[in-house]
């Protein structure tokens, strides 16, 4: 009961009306939808043109909805990404096996990175402050995905994005973080140098299918461990499964 008291109303009823409409074969009138949901018609009108214009539904001539466009992007996403986790998750497994850091992919998601999955190796305390999101200006997935942006974009980014300094290490000038990007355009990989966390470093390289960006993977670890095991054994191995994801997608 404390739970459902702390939900959204308007959430909630947005999916009523969503999960009448799934539920009926053909397009359902504003009244059709009122008795299903038991809403007010005001109120089952009102989201219905909010969902309209966000192209969540449609609607034809004669004012019946049905599910628009935008659910089937976010259909097509979801199986992709699902599908990604199902290809990546042996090779993360093997990766933890041999390398016993650990291993995340993560997409791009409303200019943060978002994690998909993560495979644990070798316990380190910092490990919980990773999910479920990071930015990306100081990430080393993150700035994989920023490397990708055009001009145009990755000046909108900066301009609302306030590069908070988390670290002495953090790229907290717009010009430190373009240094950085073209440095990770060229080498295709990407460093977190302790600029999100102290005692922790990234490195992470991109997942490309069809010659687009679509995730990226890095290893993560205690700084003190990555640098005993070696940067360019970690370097080349996180370089050698983002080539395995790659050839299998």
């Amino acid at each position: 009961m404390a739970e459902e008291m702390n939900l959204n109303k308007t959430v909630v009823h947005v999916f009523k009306i969503l999960d009448a409409i799934n539920a009926s074969e053909s397009p359902q009138g504003v009244s059709e939808l009122t008795r299903a949901t038991q809403l007010p018609k005001t109120t089952v009108f009102r989201l219905l043109t909010t969902l309209e214009h966000l192209g969540i539904v449609d609607v034809n001539s004669i004012q019946q909805y049905k599910i628009g466009p935008k659910i089937f992007e976010y259909s097509k996403s979801a199986s992709r990404q699902n599908s990604l986790v199902q290809v990546a998750k042996p090779y993360m497994k093997k990766y933890v096996e041999e390398n016993h850091e650990n291993i995340n992919i993560g997409i791009l998601y409303d200019n943060q990175v978002v994690y998909l999955d993560s495979e644990e190796g070798d316990h380190f305390n910092l490990q919980v402050n990773l999910f479920p999101v990071a930015p990306l200006y100081c990430s080393s997935m993150g700035k994989i995905f920023l490397s990708q942006f055009s001009e145009a974009e990755l000046e909108h980014y900066l301009n609302k994005t306030d590069l908070k300094r988390r670290t002495i290490n953090t790229l907290d000038t717009p010009e430190k973080l373009k240094q950085e990007l073209d440095v990770v355009r060229k080498g295709k990989v990407s460093y977190d140098n302790e600029e999100y966390e102290y005692g922790l470093t990234c490195i992470a390289v991109p997942i490309i299918e069809s010659g687009k960006i679509i995730a990226a993977a890095s290893v993560s670890g205690p700084t003190s461990r990555l640098k005993v095991r070696g940067w360019d054994n970690i370097k080349q191995s996180i370089i050698e499964f983002g080539e395995s994801i790659n050839n299998t997608l």
